[in-house]
């Protein structure tokens, strides 16, 4: 699956960023499957939900496997995973998740049972539904790697309601899935490399960009022409700010899907940040046209009409915070400047929405902080205005972006910031 990575917001004692959660495919990876239809299903994507219905009722789809005389339960449980297995992989949803949940009722100790009803229930939207079952596969038997992977997928690409609790569970299932499957004497190389692609997309997720790329490369040295997984190390080096990389990555997955949205989107912010402005558009339209959904135009407003939100968020707030930002510039700018993004180490990635510069208001300079910048907030146009879809989502962008720094400026740090909501 291709996707974006979602950022996590880093922190460092001088310079703190506010990273933008990037637009996320609709369509989920497809739930991985058990290992008994895992060959056949390779590739295949689950049919597009639109977008905000939430899910649609279960459907009523009637299991066709019949009973037959004299068969034991045993036989019959058999019967009715295969059938399941194969109306997954023919994106039969409701008759995966009928005959699943049929043999589920019939052995309740089967994981593979809960392992398909979890996929399908995840690819028909039923999110909840799906938690519990894997939860189910993995209370039965919290070791295999076939199952720690779906779940892992689930967990990491698939859930709407993504947050960074979810990517930590992602990523720990993950990594006991590459445990476990390293384990075996002959370990299954594509289950292996499977497994640590999603280590790194979460660890990408989680903002941690550096530490994804061993797990991405680890990915590939098991699957060379792992097309996901090049594209995650493009994400991973884009966000690092290797930016001549990461440009190569995503011309290699073009070179395997020239009608890859994710990879035109990406070259176009590549070759803005490298001063190419007319191969950067060409992608960022093309990548609008392969899928308008996820790359509409930018909300971009004038830099006035911008300031007259900030002033407005200004003006509500406690005559305490108020006082705090005296003194303390707001700047608007389009795009983060390079010396701000490798303030710290790892770097911001790129699609930073706003930094905080400088010691917070309740901390002193001493001397070690002599190469500390002056107090100073600053939110970026162009980023922001790529984080939305609406004149409204914008503004409310905007007021929590601007909230996020004005916590670092009073001393908050990033979990403290989560607990505020303003993360």
């Amino acid at each position: 699956m291709r996707r974006l990575a979602v950022c996590a917001i880093l922190v460092a004692a001088s310079c703190r960023g506010d990273s933008a959660p990037a637009p996320q495919k609709d369509t989920p990876a497809k739930p991985l499957i058990p290992p008994a239809a895992a060959a056949s299903s390779a590739g295949q994507q689950e049919p597009v939900r639109a977008k905000d219905q939430g899910p649609q009722p279960l459907p009523v789809t009637e299991c066709p496997v019949g009973d037959q005389a004299g068969e034991d339960a045993e036989h019959l449980v058999d019967r009715l995973l295969d059938r399941a297995n194969a109306a997954f992989d023919a994106n039969r949803l409701g008759e995966a998740w009928t005959c699943a949940d049929r043999a589920a009722d019939l052995e309740p100790a089967s994981v593979e049972a809960h392992h398909l009803r979890a996929a399908a229930l995840a690819g028909l939207g039923h999110e909840g539904e799906a938690e519990v079952a894997y939860t189910m596969a993995l209370a039965l038997d919290p070791e295999d790697p076939e199952t720690l992977r779906a779940a892992a997928d689930f967990y990491i690409n698939v859930k709407s309601d993504k947050s960074k609790d979810s990517l930590w569970v992602g990523l720990e299932l993950a990594r006991r899935g590459s445990a476990r499957a390293t384990a075996r004497r002959r370990g299954n190389a594509q289950l292996r490399a499977n497994l640590a692609l999603l280590e790194g997309q979460a660890l990408d997720d989680l903002g941690k960009s550096d530490e994804a790329l061993p797990r991405i490369d680890e990915a590939l040295k098991l699957q060379p022409n792992l097309t996901d997984a090049i594209h995650e190390r493009g994400v991973a080096l884009f966000n690092l700010g290797r930016l001549d990389e990461a440009r190569a990555e995503f011309t290699r997955v073009l070179g395997d899907d020239p009608d890859d949205p994710y990879a035109h989107h990406f070259l176009a912010l590549v070759y803005e940040w490298q001063g190419r402005a007319a191969d950067a558009a060409a992608h960022e339209q093309r990548a609008r046209e392969l899928d308008p959904t996820d790359f509409p135009p930018p909300i971009l407003i004038s830099v006035e009409e911008f300031r007259g939100v900030v002033d407005r968020v200004i003006a509500q707030q406690s005559p305490e915070r108020k006082k705090e930002l005296e003194g303390v510039p707001i700047e608007i700018v389009d795009l983060p400047a390079k010396a701000d993004l490798i303030a710290v180490d790892p770097p911001f990635p790129p699609t930073i929405l706003g930094l905080y510069r400088g010691l917070p208001k309740n901390q002193q300079p001493t001397a070690a902080d002599k190469d500390v910048p002056p107090r100073a907030i600053v939110l970026y146009r162009l980023n922001l205005a790529r984080a939305v879809k609406s004149r409204a989502e914008l503004d409310e962008q905007i007021e929590r972006t601007l909230l996020h720094e004005i916590g670092h400026l009073e001393g908050l740090d990033e979990d403290d910031l989560r607990r505020r909501n303003l993360d």
